[in-house]
Formats: C-alpha cells, sequence, structure tokens
C-alpha cells in the first residue's frame, strides 16, 4: 500500500517499516520503566511525578509517514 498509493519505493517502505517496529519493540519493552513513578527531591515529605491518561490526544500526521510518524508521536505523547 505505501508502495502503491503513497509512491514509496520498495527499499523506502523496508526501511520506514524497520523504524516503526524497532520503536515500537522499544517502546514496549521499556514501558514500564518508561511509566514508573519518578521520585523527586523537595522539601516535602514525598514527591514524585506519576505519568497518567489525560484524555485522548490528536494528532494531525502526513499522509505519507503512516508508521514511522505514528510510532514518533506515541513515544512523545
Amino acid at each position: 500500500m505505501m508502495t502503491t498509493e503513497m509512491g514509496k519505493t520498495f527499499r523506502s517502505r523496508s526501511m520506514k517499516l524497520r523504524n516503526a517496529r524497532g520503536s515500537a519493540a522499544i517502546l514496549c519493552g521499556n514501558a514500564e520503566r518508561f511509566l514508573a513513578d519518578e521520585v523527586v527531591e523537595t522539601t516535602a515529605s514525598r514527591s514524585y511525578i506519576r505519568y497518567q491518561p489525560l484524555g485522548a490526544v490528536l494528532a494531525v500526521m502526513p499522509w505519507n509517514f503512516p508508521f514511522w510518524q505514528v510510532m514518533r508521536f506515541a513515544a512523545r505523547h
């Protein structure tokens, strides 16, 4: 589909898929560590940073980078 509808070469398509697959593997393999509470030193008795879902996030992506852009966006948000 990337080749026929977006004009990507087979080589470019393969590289994009490889990048997306690698990003997904890193995110999945480290999700628990990335989302773990982070203790922060303050004057309070206990302080930490906690990542919690805030709801839906809208992203406007270029149509010709379907896999890599999605993984990049997911990694940042």
